[in-house]
C-alpha cells in the first residue's frame, strides 16, 4: 500500500490547508505544545492574493488536475497538526521531530545520510547537501533544549517552512554569507512574520516536488566577512564565559 505524504497540501474554494503528521522523541513531550502552536500561529492566516500567489496556484492547480481556483483579495492558510498514532505508520510517512542537546549545530532541518549529497546534482543548490528535500521525504527537525523557551515557537516556525519546502533568505554559508534581497522580516530570514512570498513558495514546491530557494547573490566582500565572523566567533564566546 502506498504511504501518504507527511505534508498533505491541499487547495480548496476556502483556502488552502497543510496538514501535517508530526511524532516526537520523548524529551520533546515537554514542549510539543508549544512547538505545534508556534508552527501553526506563524503559517496560519489570510494573505494577500499577489501575482506570484496567483502564479503559484495556477501552477498547484495544473500539477494536481484541479479546475483553477479564483480568490478575490485573500487566501486562508489553515495549519493543522496530527500527532502519529499505531494506526498511521503504515499508512502515512511522519515528520520526525527532535528537542535535544546540540553542542554544534543550531536548530536545523536535514534528511538522512542516505539521502544527502546528492541532491545538490538534482537542484544545483549548496543548501541541499544536508537537505535533500522532497514531498515524500521532507525531512527531520532538530530543536535544541538551549533554545531560549520564548523563541522557541519562531525557530519552530522557521525549521517548518523548511519542512514545507522553503530554503533560508538569511545569510548563511551556503548562501555565501548574504541575505536575501528584500527579505528583512521575513520567517526564513530572521524568524519573524510568514509572508506572501513565502506562501507562494510553498505552494510551487508542493506543486512541482522540488524545494524552493531564495535568490543567491556572490559578493567577495560579504564572503570575506563571513569568514572572518565565522573564525572569530568561538573566540568571542569562549571570552565571554570567562569574563562571567
Amino acid at each position: 500500500m502506498k504511504q501518504q505524504d507527511p505534508i498533505i497540501v491541499s487547495l480548496t474554494k476556502e483556502g488552502l490547508t497543510i496538514d501535517c503528521l508530526f511524532s516526537y522523541n520523548r524529551r520533546s513531550k515537554e514542549v510539543q505544545e508549544t512547538i505545534d502552536q508556534g508552527i501553526i500561529d506563524h503559517w496560519s492566516g489570510h494573505y494577500k492574493i499577489t501575482d506570484d500567489i496567483k502564479k503559484a496556484i495556477m501552477v498547484f492547480c495544473e500539477a494536481k488536475n484541479m479546475p483553477p481556483h479564483d480568490f478575490d483579495s485573500h487566501l486562508q492558510v489553515h495549519v493543522h497538526i496530527r500527532h502519529v498514532q499505531r494506526e498511521d505508520i503504515s499508512k502515512r510517512r511522519t515528520v520526525r521531530i527532535y528537542y535535544k542537546p546540540s553542542l554544534f549545530l543550531p536548530a536545523h532541518v536535514a534528511s538522512p545520510f542516505y539521502r544527502r549529497l546528492w541532491g545538490i546534482f538534482k537542484t544545483g543548490q549548496i543548501e541541499s547537501i544536508g537537505l535533500n528535500w522532497s514531498p515524500k521525504y521532507p525531512g527531520y527537525m532538530v530543536l535544541p533544549t538551549q533554545t531560549p523557551m520564548r523563541c522557541l515557537p519562531h525557530v519552530a516556525a522557521h525549521e517548518a517552512g523548511h519542512i514545507f519546502g522553503l530554503g533560508d533568505a538569511y545569510g548563511a554559508w551556503y548562501r555565501f554569507y548574504e541575505p536575501a534581497r528584500d527579505t528583512s522580516g521575513y520567517m526564513m530570514r530572521d524568524n519573524t512574520q510568514v509572508r506572501e512570498q513565502e506562501i507562494a513558495m510553498l505552494i510551487r514546491a508542493h506543486a512541482t516536488g522540488r524545494m524552493q530557494y531564495f535568490p543567491r547573490i556572490f559578493r567577495p566582500s560579504s564572503v570575506f566577512k563571513g569568514l572572518m565572523r565565522a573564525l572569530t566567533s568561538p573566540f568571542k564566546r569562549i571570552s565571554k564565559k570567562r569574563n562571567r
